[in-house]
């Protein structure tokens, strides 16, 4: 269960970090110009929807039902 539940933690917080820069490229633009905030709630929101997914293939059980 441990393992599985460092998975799920490793894999979201990946994935998030990924989608942010790849947003960042992909409009051509800097952290400055897109400023902190908007880069976190990229990485906040990408990054929570991997870890529902992960928590419900993974059965961590972070998540009740």
């Amino acid at each position: 269960m441990t393992t599985r539940r460092a998975i799920v933690w490793t894999i979201s917080l990946f994935v998030g970090v990924l989608s942010t820069i790849a947003i960042i490229m992909i409009f051509d633009t800097t952290l400055a110009r897109f400023t902190l905030g908007n880069a976190i709630l990229v990485f906040a929101s990408t990054g929570s929807i991997v870890f529902i997914w992960l928590d419900y293939i993974l059965r961590t059980q972070y998540l009740r039902s």
